[in-house]
């Protein structure tokens, strides 16, 4: 007879998870796992970029004012066009008095361009530059700054892996792809942004990884911010990150040396945006405000004769509202020009925007609509050997792009922005946990440049607004993975490679008189 309380046998224990592989423990490990993703990072950007046949983005013009720093110029397709239309890979050297001196354009580009020089040469490609040994260059620092940032990661393989595939789908997008094999110098301010992003990473690791992050963050960061007269804003967000880190020189420094570095690495990088700022050629410096004052202001005001005499221009100066200088019968074509030259200033667009907020106001509503169309629709991607028809732009890889149409520029830009905020009101509770704080900080950082770089685009010159806005764009992009990787694979507290310093090497209380005290009880020994 069955028992009123029958006995209920305990269950089979659930069979234990099978353990990894030996080639998955080992991919497991974050310095082959980086180096993983460095290799992998490269050879997928290389095929994105060359596969089945090579893209970029055609000249709008501004080509000439940095290709002419290594002294040459585009050698047109049969069949192309110059500008806008089709990319022309081929670069030949200037004839005598070809190149302007006068208009050329500094940029830290030119050290991108002097290094694919040469690796043209060595690929077997005519001329005397190609731009696409400059692609290749572009493939092989971006690999390399993902595998950087990989060897932040801590966590399951398979997580760390879909954040560094989230990385590359940003970093490959259509919006920013096409300046790897181009003249522009964004291609430089993309690779700095993407390096600086990596390196700040690291700043929440070991010594020696912190010493590394900060290496490649203040090189990324240089690069960035010396790329073009617009990018010298981002020196702010830079330098505040690093006015907070804590980078010691050595294993046994005193605390407060562990300062000294990132803020030279500060100094530095604001120096070199100051020096950036003086670069810009002398008639840009006319050129970019009058573009605001009579495109940015004039075109949107209400009362543009008004708005002209407010300005300190004559009444009938209104007549150019919303022409630019590069436009037909433009401003600088009056006869009254020399005398109205000298209002062509930023300080007088900010006066004039301080007493009508709703022009400024208008502009900024405009930058948003420019910051989500992301990808300015007048520029091909092709060459004309390609086949495909002039201004052609291609859409091989557009996840990040899709998302960015599908929230819409606003909202995406509250996000990052919301995520900056968010990450800056977690800096104090993470203060015991440095491996997250550096997630932490380097969301804020690119929330920062997002937010400067959107800022300087609206208010900075009031033509192609889309095209200036992709540093914004391009660091939204990154705070999103930036913050998905703080959340599920920055290092836990205590973890190889996170965790509070080390403290100093010291010898134990008491340490010397028991060595002592033993040497005295041992016969033998003094």
């Amino acid at each position: 007879m069955t028992s009123q309380h029958a006995v209920v046998a305990d269950p089979p224990p659930a069979p234990a998870p099978p353990a990894p592989g030996r080639a998955a423990r080992l991919l497991g490990r974050p310095g082959v796992f980086a180096a993983a993703a460095a290799a992998a990072a490269t050879a997928l950007m290389a095929a994105r970029i060359f596969l089945p046949g090579p893209i970029g983005l055609a000249d709008n013009g501004d080509g000439p004012r940095r290709m002419c720093a290594l002294d040459s110029v585009a050698q047109v397709d049969p069949g192309s066009a110059p500008w806008w239309a089709y990319v022309n890979f081929g670069y030949v050297r200037a004839q005598p008095g070809e190149c302007d001196p006068a208009g050329g354009y500094r940029s830290s580009a030119a050290v991108l361009l002097r290094l694919a020089r040469p690796l043209g040469h060595w690929l077997g490609l005519p001329g005397e530059v190609d731009l696409r040994a400059l692609a290749v260059l572009f493939c092989l620092l971006a690999g390399l700054a993902v595998g950087v940032f990989a060897a932040a990661l801590r966590g399951g393989l398979p997580t760390r892996s879909l954040v560094c595939l989230a990385l590359f789908l940003v970093v490959g997008d259509s919006i920013f792809a096409g300046y790897a094999a181009s003249p522009y110098s964004e291609t430089a301010g993309l690779l700095g942004i993407l390096l600086a992003a990596a390196g700040a990473t690291h700043l929440g690791g070991s010594p020696r990884a912190r010493r590394a992050g900060l290496l490649v963050l203040t090189a990324g960061a240089l690069l960035a911010v010396a790329s073009k007269t617009q990018a010298v804003t981002m020196a702010l967000p830079f330098a505040a990150l690093l006015l907070f880190a804590h980078v010691p020189p050595a294993r046994a420094a005193r605390a407060w040396a562990g300062r000294v570095l990132p803020c030279c690495a500060a100094a530095l990088i604001v120096a070199t945006g100051a020096a950036a700022a003086q670069w810009q050629p002398e008639p840009f410096k006319v050129i970019n405000p009058t573009e605001v004052v009579f495109v940015g202001l004039l075109g949107a005001a209400d009362d543009p004769e008004a708005a002209a005499v407010e300005l300190g221009l004559p009444a009938d100066f209104a007549q150019y509202a919303g022409r630019s200088w590069w436009s037909a019968d433009p401003p600088q074509n009056d006869p009254r020009w020399p005398g109205v030259r000298g209002r062509m200033t930023y300080p007088t667009v900010a006066r004039f925007l301080l007493h009508h907020p709703d022009v400024a106001a208008g502009i900024a509503l405009g930058a948003v609509e420019d910051f989500g169309a992301a990808r300015p629709g007048y520029l091909g991607s092709y060459p004309v050997g390609a086949g495909e028809p002039a201004g052609s732009q291609e859409s091989r890889l557009a996840v990040f792009g899709t998302l960015l149409r599908l929230l819409g520029g606003g909202p995406l830009l509250l996000l990052v922005l919301g995520l900056g905020a968010g990450a800056a009101g977690r800096l104090r509770a993470l203060r015991h946990h440095p491996a997250r704080r550096a997630f932490a900080s380097a969301v804020l950082c690119l929330a920062g440049v997002t937010a400067v770089q959107f800022l300087t685009a609206a208010y900075g010159e009031a033509v192609e607004g889309v095209k200036h806005q992709v540093f914004a764009i391009y660091a939204a992009g990154l705070v999103l993975v930036l913050a998905a990787a703080g959340l599920c694979c920055a290092p836990r507290p205590g973890a190889a490679g996170g965790g509070a310093l080390p403290p100093p090497r010291q010898e134990p209380a008491g340490a010397q008189e028991h060595e002592q005290e033993q040497a005295r009880r041992q016969p033998g020994r003094a």
